[in-house]
C-alpha cells in the first residue's frame, strides 16, 4: 500500500462531496469517518515495516516530490490517524444534539487538517513542507473562525495574521537556502548546511526558528495561542493541540537534525523551551477560564516538548516522543470532556466544575490530569522521567530546576481544578453523555493507564524512532544514494 494515500485520499475527498451530498446529510460525514477508519487500519498495518523507503510521487529525487516513510515519521501517521478516527466518531455522536453548521464544508476542513500534517511529517523537500505549511494554517484558521461568533472571528483573524507573519520568514528561509545551496530536498540541503558561511547558515537558522516558532507555539512567539484556544470551538481545539502543533514540532526538528547533526543551536534551544514553559505556567496560575488554563497547560506541555528535542540524543528525542502520546491522549480528553461541559453549562469559567454532575467526566478529566503532571502509573509519567533523566546525565542541572519548578506550578492549579470539580455547588440534573462517548474516553483513559504501568510495550518502537530522526546519514542515502 501506498503512503501517499495519506495525503491524497484526505485531500480528494472536497471534490467527492458533491456526489456525495447526494446520499443525504449523513453521506459525506459517514464517508469521510469510514476513510478515517481505512487510513488508521493501513497505518496501523505499516508499523510491521521492517525498514524506511521512500515513496516518489514524480520523478526521483533530488528533483521529485517523494515522501519518506520511516519509524519516526510513521509514528506520528499513525497518531494522527487514530485521533482523527476518533475525533469524527466523537462528533457522530456529538451532532445528535449540536450539529455544525454546513457538515459537508466542516468534514472537508479536517481532512485538509489530516492530510496537511502527514504531509508535513513525510515530505522529503522543504518547499512541500511550505505547501503543506500553508494547507494546515489556512484549514486551522478557518476551523478557528467556524462558529462566526465574535471571539471566534477574532480567533480566526489572529491565527490567520500571524499565520502569514510566519509564512513570510519561511519563505525567505526557503530562498535563502536555495540561493545558497541550489536545492530544496532535504537530504541535499543536509549535504552542504553546515558548509555555508557562518553569517549565511545563522541567518537562516534565525528565519526558520521565527517561521516554525510561531506554529510550534514557543516563547515570545505564541502569544496569540490562548486567544485563539478561547475563541475558537471547544471540540476543534482538540485537534490544534493534539494534531497541529505536533506536526510542526516533528517537522521543525527534523531540520534542525539534518541541517545542523552537530547540535552547533542545541544549547539555546533547551533553555529557550525551559524559559518558555515556567513562563507560560506562571500566567495560567491566573485564569479563571477553563480554556484558557489548558490552553497555557497546553504550551507547558508543548515547551517541555520543545526542550527535549532540543536535546538533540536518543534518549531525550524518546522521552518527547512519550510526552507527544501521552499529551495527546490526555489533551484530547479533557478538550472532548470541556464540550459536553460547556453544551451542559453554557460557560467556561472555573466555577463551573463545582457544579459539574457527572462523576464519570470527572473521574476521566482527573485521570487525564495527573498523566499531564505525570504521576507515576500514567502514561505522562514516563515521558517527563526519561526527560528529566535526560537533562541530568547532560549535566543540565539548570534546565532541569526550571523543568521541576514548571511541573510544580502546574501542579498547582490543576489540583486546584480537581478540588473545585469535586467540590460540592449548585445541584443540577446529571450531564447526559452516550455510551459511545463513555466508551471512547474510556478506552482512552485506559490507553493512558496501561502505557503508564507497561511502557515497555512501545519503548523500543520510540527509542528506534528516536534513532531515525538523529540518523542524518542513513536519511541522505535512501533520498540521494551515498
Amino acid at each position: 500500500m501506498s503512503s501517499i494515500l495519506f495525503v491524497a485520499l484526505p485531500l480528494l475527498f472536497g471534490f467527492a462531496t458533491p456526489i456525495l451530498s447526494k446520499f443525504g446529510k449523513n453521506g459525506v460525514v459517514y464517508t469521510s469517518t469510514l476513510m478515517q477508519l481505512f487510513l488508521l487500519s493501513l497505518a496501523i498495518s505499516l508499523l510491521t515495516t521492517p525498514s524506511s523507503y521512500v515513496e516518489i510521487i514524480s520523478i526521483a529525487p533530488p528533483l521529485g516530490i517523494s515522501f519518506v516513510l520511516n519509524s519516526a515519521s510513521l509514528f506520528f501517521v499513525v497518531l494522527f490517524t487514530l485521533l482523527m478516527t476518533l475525533f469524527s466518531l466523537y462528533y457522530l455522536m456529538h451532532r445528535k444534539t449540536d450539529a455544525y453548521e454546513d457538515e459537508t464544508k466542516f468534514f472537508i476542513l479536517i481532512n485538509m487538517l489530516l492530510a496537511s500534517a502527514i504531509g508535513l511529517v513525510l515530505s522529503s523537500d522543504i518547499f512541500n513542507i511550505y505547501v503543506f505549511f500553508e494547507i494546515a494554517g489556512i484549514s486551522a484558521y478557518i476551523l478557528s473562525a467556524y462558529k462566526k461568533t465574535p471571539s471566534a472571528l477574532e480567533a480566526g483573524l489572529k491565527y490567520l495574521l500571524t499565520g502569514a507573519v510566519a509564512s513570510v520568514f519561511l519563505v525567505f528561509a526557503i530562498a535563502l537556502i536555495y540561493i545558497n545551496i541550489g536545492s530544496l530536498n532535504l537530504a541535499v540541503i543536509a549535504q552542504s548546511f553546515e558548509t555555508l558561511p557562518y553569517n549565511i547558515k545563522l541567518l537562516i537558522s534565525i528565519l526558520l526558528l521565527i517561521g516554525f516558532g510561531f506554529k510550534v507555539e514557543i516563547f515570545p512567539l505564541n502569544f496569540w495561542v490562548v486567544d485563539v484556544y478561547q475563541g475558537s470551538s471547544t471540540l476543534v481545539n482538540a485537534l490544534f493541540s493534539s494534531i497541529v502543533v505536533k506536526a510542526y514540532l516533528f517537522v521543525f526538528f527534523h531540520i534542525l537534525y539534518l541541517f545542523l547533526p552537530s547540535g552547533e543551536f542545541s544549547v539555546f534551544l533547551v533553555y529557550l523551551g525551559a524559559v518558555s514553559m515556567l513562563i507560560v505556567e506562571i500566567v495560567a496560575l491566573r485564569q479563571t477560564n477553563l480554556k484558557r488554563i489548558f490552553a497555557y497547560s497546553s504550551l507547558g506541555q508543548v515547551a517541555l516538548l520543545f526542550t527535549a528535542f532540543a536535546m538533540q540524543n536518543e534518549n531525550a528525542i524518546q522521552a518527547a516522543l512519550f510526552i507527544v502520546l501521552s499529551h495527546s491522549i490526555a489533551k484530547f480528553i479533557i478538550f472532548l470532556a470541556l464540550t459536553s461541559i460547556e453544551k451542559e453549562h453554557k460557560s467556561m469559567h472555573i466555577d463551573t466544575l463545582k457544579s459539574l454532575n457527572s462523576p464519570f467526566l470527572r473521574a476521566i478529566m482527573l485521570i487525564a490530569m495527573l498523566s499531564l503532571l505525570g504521576i507515576p502509573l500514567f502514561a505522562g509519567f514516563i515521558g517527563k522521567f526519561l526527560a528529566l533523566k535526560s537533562f541530568a546525565l547532560e549535566g543540565m542541572f539548570t534546565v532541569l530546576a526550571i523543568i521541576i519548578i514548571g511541573s510544580l506550578i502546574e501542579a498547582i492549579y490543576y489540583f486546584k481544578l480537581a478540588g473545585f470539580m469535586f467540590e460540592k455547588g449548585e445541584k443540577r440534573e446529571p450531564l447526559k453523555i452516550s455510551l459511545g462517548q463513555k466508551t471512547l474516553f474510556g478506552l482512552l483513559a485506559l490507553a493512558l493507564i496501561i502505557i503508564g504501568i507497561v511502557p515497555m510495550t512501545i519503548s523500543g518502537f520510540l527509542l528506534d524512532a528516536g534513532s531515525v530522526m538523529l540518523d542524518e546519514g542513513s536519511y541522505i542515502t535512501l533520498l540521494v544514494g551515498g
